[in-house]
């Protein structure tokens, strides 16, 4: 019943090979079914050559509608773009079209059926009551029907109750006292009476709202894992065996397995000696940490090489601005990475293209090169390795490199749901930001880490009932842009209660969503994008499984309107604020003492988290623990297919020790 967004938030220039494109004719792919307004449909036409076309709505007596796309810059062959069956919020009506793709003068049609609006919601407007821990939620549902509410707790979503709601304004009330530590948002979800369901609306919870306080718990000092060398053999048994069960020699796998390391000669005697554990605070983590080949002298000051730390400008800089090495693939065909040299071998991975850097490991003499990235996989790919750091081979003619000039960079960090832009060798500025979210229907939410370069500015686009501003391509299906909002209907008022408060945590379905509202500095997307012939790179942080958020110094100033104001903020100023107030500095030492301890966390200027919101992430990203379960149990699903299909020796091809379940190495 429950619909999520999707994934792919607009545009997918997916161009084939340059043969078989140039001279193609215009044309346009039938929709398999009718589109009903409000809901993503995926549409695909085909153009001769590179260039720009508009895409329209006619009646079938050839009468202009609307306008479906404008300016759209395409490549030659197959494009593919997401349509909502609206134009700036307004729908057609129920009836027969022709959809038209235009360019260079020449056109095309296809006819399509749109269909009654899809159900929505909208207006949501959440008020709490902190006396009695109530959350009252009023909304405006577009059509009659069965209203889901559930509710986040971490990762888990769980069902509280369904009822029937009219269309028109409606209003429920959630009783927030039973809500756990865990709990992030209440979630509603319209089903109409065909059984079509809109977009699951997000309301963002959290406990000090209400008044309510848990008992923060202590993290315990844990020893990280340490690096683990190839082996020369995988022995496999059920997860739940008794230790020494022998790997069965068929059969069923169950659902998930444990993969545990033995030299082949020593398979039946005493296990050897492991390595001493490295202190957590010796831990280095880097892009590549949990790759079986270690970093050589060739990584420094790559990214791969770069240990993750925000604080080093010098060495950010350096590694933001070093040479890009990537591989040329002209169509989706030539983007696998192979788990052998060779175009026979077994997929495990794949790659965006010209704008997604790779680690060379080894340059062989046979036209192969073993490499190392995060593979691009989206929902469509039928290799599910989400976001894994994998290891194989690619034709090595096909791998270039250049140089990286451009005057803006930036690093997205996942770990602390920020994006810091660094210009000459300093950081700049820093935003919130809302990376991807994955659920066990949509694992592939999660957003890739690894390196790129912007590829196209794609502008605004529409996801379902959402329109989400200001897009920047620089991977398949991830995009940067300004977080998204609803438009209320028959009018121009912009929503952004279901988008706005999950800025600085994971929501989004892939993409990287950018604060609207200015910093204490005046940089937000639009800025971005008013910059973007001048942007250059942009890095992704992988949060692995031990990294940790430091706390800031105490000695570190805030600063808070000491004449009513609500926030406390990063600088002596801020857009929130009237540019005549004065500020009242204060340190961090005192931010939960006191008057301090009732400011709320600015959305503008960012500032430092509380030490308890800053335990909570540590804690879920302790080493030896597993901060994203849903994510794992995908990834181990995968392993169970790759062993059914090719046998437990196709692991050897990638290292993927380390995205077990229990974290550990």
């Amino acid at each position: 019943m429950r619909k999520l967004l999707c994934f792919l938030l607009m545009l997918m220039l997916l161009p084939i090979a340059p043969a078989m494109a140039e001279g193609m004719p215009l044309s346009i792919d039938t929709p398999a079914e009718a589109i009903r307004p409000g809901k993503a449909y995926l549409l695909s036409f085909y153009v001769p050559a590179e260039g720009e076309c508009d895409l329209i709505l006619r009646d079938v007596k050839g009468n202009y509608v609307m306008d479906v796309v404008t300016g759209l810059y395409v490549s030659p062959g197959q494009n593919l773009m997401w349509w909502n069956g609206t134009s700036e919020g307004v729908a057609p009506a129920e009836d027969a079209y022709h959809l038209v793709v235009i360019m260079d003068g020449q056109e095309a049609f296809c006819t399509v059926v749109i269909g009654s609006p899809a159900p929505y919601l909208t207006g949501i407007a959440p008020v709490k009551d902190v006396e009695n821990k109530t959350l009252t939620v009023e909304f405006f549902a577009s059509v009659s029907g069965l209203l889901t509410v559930g509710v986040w707790n971490g990762n888990v979503w769980t069902l509280q109750e369904n009822r029937q709601v009219n269309a028109g304004v409606n209003q429920i009330v959630w009783d927030a006292s039973a809500m756990t530590e865990d709990t992030t948002a209440l979630t509603l979800t319209l089903t109409d009476e065909t059984g079509f369901s809109s977009n699951e609306e997000h309301v963002s919870v959290k406990a000090e709202d209400f008044g309510i306080v848990f008992a923060t718990p202590v993290p315990t000092e844990t020893p990280a894992p340490t690096a683990t060398p190839v082996p020369t053999e995988y022995v496999l048994t059920p997860v739940d065996a008794p230790e020494g069960t022998p790997a069965p020699e068929s059969g069923d796998w169950g659902d998930a397995i444990d993969i545990d390391h033995h030299d082949a000669e020593e398979a039946n005697t005493e296990p050897a000696a492991t390595a001493t554990p490295v202190p957590a605070e010796k831990v280095v983590y880097t892009p590549s940490y949990g790759s079986a080949y270690p970093l050589t002298e060739a990584d420094a000051g790559t990214y791969w090489g770069t240990p993750m730390d925000i604080t080093d400008e010098e060495a950010v800089w350096a590694m933001l601005t070093a040479p890009f090495t990537y591989y040329d693939a002209t169509y989706k065909g030539q983007r696998k990475i192979y788990a052998e040299p060779s175009t026979e071998s077994r997929t495990i991975g794949v790659i965006t293209g010209t704008s997604q850097g790779v680690r060379v490991i080894e340059v062989l003499d046979n036209g192969w090169t073993l490499i190392e990235t995060y593979s691009s996989t989206f929902h469509d790919n039928s290799v599910e390795a989400w976001n894994m750091l994998v290891q194989g081979y690619v034709e090595t003619r096909r791998l270039k490199t250049k140089q990286v000039d451009k005057k803006y960079h930036m690093v997205v960090d996942k770990l602390t749901q920020r994006l810091y832009i660094f210009s000459e060798g300093k950081l700049l500025t820093t935003l919130l930001i809302s990376t991807g979210l994955s659920n066990e229907k949509q694992p592939y939410n999660e957003t890739r880490s690894g390196e790129f370069l912007f590829s196209s500015p794609t502008g605004g686009f529409w996801s379902d009932n959402m329109f989400a501003p200001l897009g920047m391509k620089f991977n398949d299906g991830d995009l940067l842009h300004e977080v998204p909002y609803v438009q209320r209907s028959n009018s121009n008022t912009r929503i952004y209660t279901t988008t706005e408060p999950f800025l600085g945590q994971r929501a989004s379905h892939g993409c990287i969503r950018v604060q609207r509202k200015k910093n204490a500095d005046g940089y937000n997307m639009q800025w971005i994008w008013d910059n973007y012939k001048n942007m250059g790179r942009i890095v992704v942080w992988e949060d692995w499984q031990g990294r940790q958020v430091e706390y800031p110094a105490a000695d570190t100033v805030l600063y808070y309107n000491a004449n009513g104001g609500s926030y406390y903020h990063k600088e002596d100023h801020c857009e929130s604020a009237k540019s005549s107030i004065v500020f009242t500095p204060f340190t961090y030492a005192e931010l939960d003492t006191g008057v301090y301890a009732e400011l709320e966390f600015c959305p503008y200027c960012a500032p430092a988290l509380r030490r308890a919101e800053i335990d909570e992430i540590n804690l879920a990203h302790a080493p030896g623990g597993d901060h994203d379960p849903i994510l794992t149990a995908a990834r181990q699903k995968w392993l169970n297919k790759v062993v059914k299909e090719h046998g437990f020796d196709a692991l050897k091809e990638c290292e993927l020790r380390y995205y077990q379940g229990d974290g550990a190495e």
